[in-house]
């Protein structure tokens, strides 16, 4: 693991784009109007996906950034945190819509409770970061885990 926060910039937006498109890709398929939309209505609800998956990543890795204002070489670790943990989720969310042919709040809740958790996981164990700064990303995280089951 300690070998996948040292990668270089390239491999890392390859990272997020790699979450980006999960993330797009499970909003796509868990909505089911989707296929009965006209083909100008389908691209413009891909581009409202990947606005809002972008605008949410940024809002998060915003707030996450001044909370460890005070600390250096964490970002690239948390982007990284990020993406696996966020990836997680879109791809358990995938798979439960693909199976069950619904969600709920309980499927969001499980699938965003392992996915947020690796991520305050991985978060509270690879972030180099004091114990303090850790404790305030972790609440953080449980906030985000909490707004997404609405």
């Amino acid at each position: 693991m300690k070998k996948l926060y040292k990668l270089d910039k390239v491999s890392v937006v390859g990272m997020f784009l790699i979450f980006f498109f999960m993330t797009v890709i499970s909003m796509i398929v868990s909505d089911p109007n989707v296929s009965e939309m006209p083909q100008m209505g389908k691209w413009l609800k891909l581009l409202m996906y990947a606005v809002g998956t972008l605008i949410g990543f940024t809002i998060a890795y915003w707030i996450y950034i001044l909370l460890l204002k005070n600390n250096s070489n964490y970002k690239v670790t948390l982007i990284i945190n990020m993406v696996i943990g966020m990836s997680i989720e879109a791809l358990l969310l995938t798979i439960i819509y693909l199976i069950a042919g619904k969600t709920n709040v309980w499927v969001s809740g499980i699938a965003g409770f392992i996915g947020f958790g690796s991520l305050g996981a991985l978060n509270w164990r690879y972030l180099e970061v004091p114990q303090s700064d850790k404790i305030k990303v972790s609440v953080f995280t449980g906030i985000l885990f909490i707004l997404t089951l609405f």
